[in-house]
């Protein structure tokens, strides 16, 4: 019947947890949470090399990543 909000600056990068908790007779409940992760969106890949020796084996490819995201990034080629 009741709610509550509140409102937080996210200051660090990385992967933060945030809990909600009642209290119930001097002790703590845990009602609900979320992780967030924070980070610089991914730069454009720079510098990308593909070599593949043969016609029958994958290419290998590098590339330069750019800043660092502060969180789990995935890279795709096409």
């Amino acid at each position: 019947g009741s709610s509550v909000s509140t409102r937080f600056l996210v200051r660090t990068y990385g992967k933060l947890t945030f809990t909600c908790k009642v209290v119930c007779n001097h002790r703590k409940k845990l009602i609900c949470g979320i992780d967030i992760e924070s980070g610089n969106p991914p730069d454009q890949p720079k510098n990308v090399l593909c070599i593949q020796y043969g016609t029958d084996s994958n290419p290998t490819c590098s590339w330069s990543k750019g800043r660092l995201t502060f969180i789990n990034t995935t890279y795709e080629i096409k």
